[in-house]
């Protein structure tokens, strides 16, 4: 184990680009992130981030239905399924470096750019009854508020539907803080939490029954790993085997975990 404050005697990279990951839970879905930071100088990066992210509406609620001896789970009203793909720039500015192998580096990022909003139709599985009460048939059909409050035996095949698929274009902004806490420095781990502000130009028919917004304003936190890119001259002069052994033997010879 590491005592507090021990001093970092690592052999530090200082032209550094970072390549990373991140799984994130928004306050309204969950989604998945690559960024790629390129060294400007000994605090700053510029970066290119590529977010997809899960888009629930606030109001949906999960119903039970038992049919033909199983249950079925779905959200009632929910009309379409909705995911974002994001392409964004800006920069990510240290604010404090961390000076042992067991302290934090804090950072603070800022981005914005184009989204892509996909609308995929969600189809039911409706039924007809006899007078008896008794199923008689069944056919997928999008969900119709009108008729469908009592017919419903649970959501469709989730394929279904994709050759109706919805482009709609917005724009969008995030920003927030990363705590790096790596303990090595050719490695990166960290936590991040932020907001992040999306806008289309017209309403998002997430449900049939509630009312859809255009706007949409989210918290988010997540978890970031990835890897330190050495940029100087004599590192690219190295061949793609040289690089691949030298990580090897610096993990092998490191006595301690980044956890």
């Amino acid at each position: 184990m590491l005592a507090q404050g021990e001093i970092d005697e690592q052999k530090r990279v200082l032209f550094r680009d970072e390549s990373s990951f991140a799984g994130t839970l928004n306050s309204n879905g969950f989604g998945l992130n690559y960024r790629y930071g390129f060294w400007r100088d000994a605090r700053n990066q510029f970066i290119l981030d590529g977010d997809f992210t899960y888009v629930k509406h606030p109001k949906e609620v999960k119903t039970t239905v038992a049919y033909d001896y199983s249950t079925h789970r779905y959200v009632f009203g929910k009309q379409n399924l909705f995911w974002e793909l994001k392409g964004l720039a800006g920069w990510q500015k240290e604010l404090y470096r961390k000076h042992d192998k067991t302290g934090i580096s804090v950072r603070m990022f800022y981005s914005g750019g184009l989204t892509i909003g996909f609308l995929k139709p969600i189809f039911y599985e409706v039924y007809t009854f006899s007078s008896i009460g008794q199923a008689t048939d069944m056919e997928y059909m999008k969900f119709d508020a009108a008729i469908h409050q009592t017919q419903i035996g649970g959501r469709g095949p989730f394929f279904m539907g994709f050759n109706e698929l919805k482009v709609v274009p917005g724009l969008t902004a995030k920003g927030g803080f990363s705590f790096e806490y790596s303990q090595r420095d050719a490695i990166l781990h960290a936590l991040e939490a932020g907001v992040s502000l999306t806008v289309y130009p017209k309403e998002i028919a997430i449900m049939a029954t509630e009312k859809n917004n255009f706007l949409f304003f989210n918290l988010l936190v997540g978890y970031r790993f990835g890897n330190i890119v050495d940029i100087s001259e004599a590192a690219r002069a190295k061949s793609r085997k040289e690089r691949r052994q030298e990580r090897k033997t610096q993990q092998s010879t490191l006595p301690y975990s980044d956890f």
